[in-house]
């Protein structure tokens, strides 16, 4: 007998995931080998390794893998965001970071760049947008579509570029990859979202590269949940933000086997004493921070460049479970659009 499918199109896409999101999320292992295939990888290296001085511009979570690249990168760069760019630039070559190709901030940065001559070199997911239409080299990502609005495998996508760019300068070979085991923290992740869903406020600390990590994490809080999460260089604490830090506070570190773990390490006993809740992500089997934190998440042992690409995940899941136990829609925040077409 025929049997009619309460599905609608929306519905099947999804493959059987409650949402786009959290599909995207997943979808990332395959996202990142994809992008790391791109054959123009070495030649987009070499031309970036080419240029003196280098500016790169970008806004929301682009901005944070510019930032990531800033951290890596062994030659000057500097990460201006798109919209603060016309007052900072100093003049040099320009690489422009954007998921969608048409951020109206960034454009009107690279227009501004291409006025002073310089030249664009561009990071996109969207093939034919306007970004790679006015950009002199043009690298894509390859997340293939994004539904949900806060964005999650493009931003992996665009670390795992980048990531790999900076490797193909050092004569070092391209990561490989194995992101699944994280994506298994889901479960335990959707647990601790419990203990933060009742929470107004919350910190993100990271030192280094891991700094760059906390301000994505603490993005997608913001956006998804809609919990106030601000991030912070560990090392900042004690200039104003430990004011804050009271009695079940949580705060969220990302604290890898770094050159920055033993000082990081102070940073949350600081903050323990004053009575937050710490979740920490780190290392597998470091039972000193996992001693000092409420809850501990192990995370693979992995090179040190490869950090952001492990530890954004469980920040990506935190974010998303804690909202939907909220009742927020997080393919669709509020107040926010998918493209940024308005400045």
């Amino acid at each position: 007998a025929p049997v009619k499918i309460e599905w609608s199109f929306e519905d099947a896409a999804k493959e059987g995931y409650e949402h786009f999101m959290l599909k995207e999320i997943f979808e990332q292992p395959r996202a990142v080998k994809e992008t790391l295939a791109d054959g123009r990888l070495v030649e987009f290296a070499e031309h970036l390794g080419s240029l003196g001085r280098l500016t790169v511009t970008a806004a929301g979570t682009s901005y944070h893998a510019g930032l990531v690249f800033k951290y890596l990168s062994r030659k000057p760069v500097e990460v201006i965001v798109a919209s603060e760019f016309d007052p900072l630039y100093r003049g040099g070559e320009v690489l422009a970071i954007s998921q969608s190709g048409e951020t109206a901030d960034t454009l009107k940065a690279v227009r501004h760049a291409r006025g002073r001559g310089a030249s664009i070199s561009s990071l996109v997911n969207v093939v034919g947008s306007t970004l790679t239409r006015v950009a002199d080299h043009v690298l894509y990502t390859h997340a293939g579509p994004e539904i949900g609005v806060a964005a999650t495998k493009t931003f992996l996508s665009q670390v795992a570029a980048l990531v790999a760019v900076n490797r193909i300068l050092q004569g070092e070979e391209l990561p490989q990859l194995h992101l699944e085991p994280v994506l298994k923290l889901s479960p335990r992740l959707r647990k601790t979202a419990h203990r933060l869903s009742s929470k107004r406020s919350m910190f993100y600390l990271g030192r280094g590269l891991s700094y760059a990590i906390a301000l994505e994490g603490a993005l997608k809080m913001k956006e998804l949940a809609y919990i106030h999460a601000e991030a912070y260089p560990g090392g900042e604490l004690k200039h104003g933000p430990l004011a804050l830090i009271e009695e079940g506070v949580p705060v969220v570190a990302v604290c890898p086997p770094d050159e920055h773990r033993e000082k990081m390490l102070g940073n949350i006993e600081e903050v323990r004493s004053r009575g937050a809740r710490v979740i920490a992500l780190g290392e597998r089997g470091d039972r000193e921070l996992e001693k000092l934190a409420d809850e501990f998440y192990g995370m693979p042992s992995v090179e040190g460049d490869l950090v952001p690409l492990y530890y954004t995940v469980p920040l990506q899941l935190l974010s998303y479970h804690t909202a939907v136990l909220l009742g927020r829609n997080p393919d669709k925040p509020r107040n926010l659009a998918k493209s940024v077409t308005v400045e």
